[in-house]
């Protein structure tokens, strides 16, 4: 599908197609749906982040009992994030990393309002649809834009592209800082690591290894939650100079009469530092 270049007169409250640079230019529809598509993937990294910073002891097993309706806080909270997104009046980060701005259609040097920026968004419930709607408009106005009486322009005040890029980056990254901070203490709140732990630190090769000053490395989980599941290993390790000792708990996942983690064994080994390299 073609995107054709256009811009907005806002004295006739039109959309003109022309090259001249002196009219508030149309955001294309290839531009609105890309910007689009970053306010989504922004409002899952951040519900992903909320659940990740608030997790409970023994999640592993508790998300293994989550019916539909311990997942309707996910989808409501990502349809409440669509529908205010836009009540910066700047426009949502999608918009602004794209340097795209709304608009009224009647004036476009005029900052949308508040209620009609609600009333544009509530339209998202048919989120498929919508974004088929962005298509199917020539200057990209879906069903949201024309019952709100707005429209999406090229923001001729947004920061340089550079400057855009170098803070969308930095916003990512963020997340990924965050993500990679909550993974080691999530870790430990599963209960395959606690029964893990438990069994290793009663283990006599251990107990000779910490009375010698070592201590036990972050673990490693490998975890099956399927019903025909293979067993699931927890492995930790002791570096020495030149040995790496390696426990390696074996867990089989039961389900009733309540899901818990079962031992189903410890396996030892001693490695050369260049063998587990």
């Amino acid at each position: 599908m073609m995107e054709e270049s256009s811009t907005v007169d806002s004295e006739h409250a039109s959309v003109v197609h022309s090259d001249a640079p002196s009219r508030l230019r149309a955001s294309s529809q290839g531009k609105r749906l890309f910007g689009l598509l970053i306010d989504i993937v922004l409002i899952i990294l951040i519900l992903n982040t909320l659940d990740s910073l608030f997790r409970q002891e023994n999640w592993d097993l508790k998300q293994q009992a989550r019916s539909w309706l311990d997942l309707t806080w996910f989808y409501g909270g990502a349809m409440l994030f669509l529908v205010f997104r836009d009540l910066s009046q700047n426009g949502s980060p999608g918009k602004r990393m794209l340097g795209m701005c709304l608009r009224k259609i009647e004036n476009l040097n005029e900052i949308v309002p508040k209620d009609r920026l609600f009333k544009r968004n509530l339209s998202l419930f048919i989120l498929p649809w919508e974004a088929w709607e962005i298509f199917r408009d020539p200057y990209g106005r879906r069903l949201g834009d024309r019952l709100a009486g707005t429209v999406v322009i090229d923001n001729p005040d947004a920061m340089r592209p550079m400057r855009r890029l170098l803070l969308s980056n930095l916003l990512f990254f963020g997340f990924f800082i965050i993500a990679l901070g909550l993974q080691q203490p999530n870790m430990r709140k599963t209960s395959a690591f606690q029964v893990s732990y438990e069994v290793v630190k009663q283990d006599s090769r251990y107990l000779e290894l910490r009375a010698a000053g070592f201590e036990l490395e972050e673990p490693e989980l490998h975890l099956d939650f399927r019903g025909d599941a293979e067993d699931s290993r927890v492995r930790f390790r002791v570096n020495q100079d030149e040995e790496v000792q390696i426990f390696e708990v074996v867990l089989a996942l039961v389900e009733k009469p309540s899901p818990h983690w079962e031992l189903k064994g410890l396996e030892f080994q001693t490695l050369k530092q260049e063998e587990e390299d």
